[in-house]
């Protein structure tokens, strides 16, 4: 009886799989509304969304795929928002409203 190894998923057997699978990294970010650069970006450890996006299109749990990777900010979970974070000018602008209202 033989074993069957774990799959290590680098960059490179990603990359086989997403082609396996018939998808191309442009395919997968135009499905998720991103720049086809993101997902490229994402397969090497510089955009979680690109990342997210591989996940879903794969069918696999964003931890399987990356376990290394993206360990700060958003959850870990699989189920989580896409949104954007805010930008700072915006913050900025929250602050100084909550500032007016308390005088």
């Amino acid at each position: 009886m033989t074993k069957t190894q774990a799959v290590v998923w680098d960059r490179h057997a990603i990359k086989a799989e997403i082609g396996r699978k018939g998808l191309t990294q442009t395919a997968i970010a135009q499905a998720a509304g991103l720049e086809p650069s993101a997902v490229r970006h994402g397969l090497r450890g510089g955009n979680r969304k690109g990342a997210e996006a591989i996940a879903k299109a794969l069918g696999l749990p964003f931890r399987t795929l990356f376990p290394d990777s993206y360990l700060r900010g958003l959850s870990n979970e699989s189920d989580f928002s896409l949104k954007a974070p805010r930008s700072t000018s915006q913050k900025r602008h929250i602050r100084d409203d909550a500032r007016s209202a308390r005088r």
